[in-house]
């Protein structure tokens, strides 16, 4: 992407050197290209493309999406009062959530809203009293695993997520009986995928085993968990949607995350000690993986900007908390690293803001966006009174 260039030619000047790290910085000109391209990949289909604010919920970063995008999908109210108070794009919301509160969501709800229950039992509990507001679904478990790790596998054994067709298809005539009618199917089955011959293998699946069903609601949602390489071919997900619109006359939505911001995001941070230790170098960084959880919850190492294999300044980049298991891995430079030089991670747009932490009261990492423009603009700078507020104290006095 013509983002990536410009970012990088960013972070290796001046601005970058003007960074109080760490540093968060997302690139406008990639999140715009990306919601681009995903958007011409779903209209080339006539599928109706949301964004998953659960992979980065910056309304900065969003307002750059939104004018690509057919609605938000969320997971809370907090997620769902965001999107519509802070995004600014009068989009519809889509939610489903393993823990629905209605109190909370009747408030936010408006016409032309989504909500797919993850239960029958959520399902009797909540779907008479926002059946007036929003269009209701369930969600559907096909119990088809493409997930190898089961922490993310939302079809393992005995899995929270979604109805099992069995069970749909034996409660399926007493839920319409109930007087509130289903209008779609919700499914979510992938984490992190880029074969679309397992998106196409679900939909087969569960138009196999409830088709019948299918044709009987109004729309589908494909759930995300799949990265939309430009790389990749998108054959078989074009042959996915095309059995769900021309047998059974479905709407199609389809609802992408990581997709859309993980390239527009740098995590950039500063070296401040270094040694070797039982043979190897040691780099230790103003930043740590609690600034990005899911490099320790998958054990994935993030990529460096100028690191390669063949580097021969080898150095285990380590993070500045007391866990010991605060590493991002080994990684080759041309050049030695000194104390006072920039580590910049790259593609990290996901998952961070939304779940890193104060660990060890290490301070959050400032963010900042770089516009179209080139200009680098300071959206959040984290303090101490945060920090201390978030740990019981108001105005510096403890209640």
């Amino acid at each position: 992407m013509n983002g990536y260039h410009v970012i990088t030619d960013v972070l290796t000047g001046e601005a970058r050197l003007a960074l109080a790290t760490p540093a968060l910085v997302y690139s406008e000109c990639v999140l715009i290209e990306s919601a681009a391209r995903l958007s011409d990949i779903c209209a080339n289909s006539n599928v109706a493309l949301l964004y998953s604010l659960k992979a980065l919920c910056q309304s900065h970063a969003v307002g750059a999406l939104a004018p690509s995008l057919a609605g938000f999908s969320v997971c809370s109210p907090f997620e769902a009062r965001f999107a519509n108070e802070k995004c600014e794009a009068n989009l519809p919301l889509h939610i489903t959530t393993p823990h629905f509160d209605a109190a909370s969501f009747c408030e936010i709800l408006s016409e032309g809203d989504y909500v797919t229950f993850n239960s029958i039992m959520q399902f009797r509990q909540n779907a008479s009293q926002i059946a007036q507001e929003a269009s209701i679904g369930l969600r559907v478990n096909p119990a088809l695993s493409l997930v190898s790790d089961q922490r993310y596998d939302p079809c393992r054994q005995h899995s929270k997520l979604g109805v099992s067709i069995d069970e749909l298809l034996l409660n399926w005539k007493q839920l319409q009986a109930d007087g509130t009618t289903i209008t779609g199917i919700h499914f979510h089955t992938n984490c992190e995928g880029r074969d679309f011959g397992q998106l196409l293998r679900t939909v087969t699946h569960i138009d196999e085993r409830c088709g019948h069903l299918l044709d009987k609601v109004n729309w589908i949602n494909l759930g995300g968990g799949y990265l939309f390489a430009p790389e990749d071919s998108f054959t078989a997900f074009y042959a996915a949607v095309s059995l769900l619109q021309n047998h059974h006359n479905l709407s199609v939505f389809i609802e992408p995350g990581t997709a859309f911001v993980r390239e527009a995001g740098y995590l950039v941070s500063t070296v401040v000690d270094r040694f070797s230790r039982d043979g190897k170098e040691i780099a230790v960084l103003d930043t740590t993986v609690n600034h990005m959880p899911e490099v320790f919850e998958f054990q994935f190492e993030p990529d460096v900007l100028g690191s390669h294999e063949d580097g021969k300044h080898r150095y285990i980049l380590a993070g500045c908390s007391c866990l010991a298991g605060d590493l991002f891995g080994e990684y080759g430079f041309d050049a030695p690293l000194s104390i006072g030089d920039r580590v910049v991670f790259a593609n990290v747009g996901d998952y961070t803001t939304t779940k890193w932490h104060y660990f060890n009261g290490i301070n959050l990492p400032s963010i900042y966006m770089l516009t179209e423009d080139g200009e680098l603009v300071l959206v959040k700078e984290f303090t101490y009174e945060e920090f201390a507020e978030r740990n019981g104290v108001s105005s510096n006095v403890v209640i």
